[in-house]
């Protein structure tokens, strides 16, 4: 699921040091490879074409991975990736401090994500939410943490009293990878806080 508008995360995985050594060592091989079906076929390519075969190649894994592969679960199993894959509609609610956490309004939470960049989106009821900046925590991998800040616009039939903001939101990914949970608060303006729950659909 790749959205529009996507920003790159930050991590604590050491996996973004690691992966790219892989992809380069394939990469060699495969220049390596090229070369060799080429000589037995007897064909000679301008210097200028088989010098950066092997940045070609580096840079074509590493749209692929970045784009495909690292949702592969394979990967995840072994230990290669520890990024969990989030993206996908997640459907809760929200509690605000506003009505003094009294009622629950719906909400739904669309993650667009690769392995470098991600898009989180809140909907709810008058408003919606982008993410602008946003980090995935692993050190405790039964207790993952999504951070993000967002900007909040309100919807044209919103209330006076309601006005774009920046916030931040602090979410916990369950160890089954299905729920999401956490808290929020907004900027100095609205002065809210309160607690986001949400499951994947």
């Amino acid at each position: 699921m790749i959205g529009e508008n996507m920003h790159s995360y930050a991590t604590d995985s050491n996996e973004r040091k690691i992966v790219p050594l892989y992809i380069a060592g394939v990469s060699v091989f495969a220049a390596w490879g090229l070369n060799r079906v080429l000589g037995a076929m007897q064909f000679t390519v301008p210097w200028w074409i088989d010098a950066p075969s092997v940045i070609g190649f580096y840079g074509l894994f590493y749209a692929i991975f970045n784009r495909y592969l690292w949702r592969w679960r394979i990967l995840h199993a072994i230990g290669v990736l520890k990024i969990p894959d989030l993206n996908g509609t997640w459907n809760g609610y929200i509690a605000s401090s506003f009505d003094e956490h009294t009622k629950r309004h719906d909400a739904t939470l669309t993650i667009s994500q690769n392995w470098t960049q991600t898009s989180i989106i809140l909907e709810a009821n008058y408003s919606k939410s982008s993410s602008v900046i946003a980090a995935i925590i692993i050190e405790n991998p039964n207790s993952i943490v999504l951070s993000y800040e967002y900007l909040n616009e309100p919807t044209p039939d919103a209330k006076d009293t309601m006005h774009t903001h920046r916030g931040t939101a602090r979410l916990t990914i369950q160890s089954n990878r299905k729920v999401l949970e956490g808290e929020y608060y907004t900027g100095r303006d609205r002065l809210n806080f309160g607690i986001l729950n949400f499951k994947r659909t």
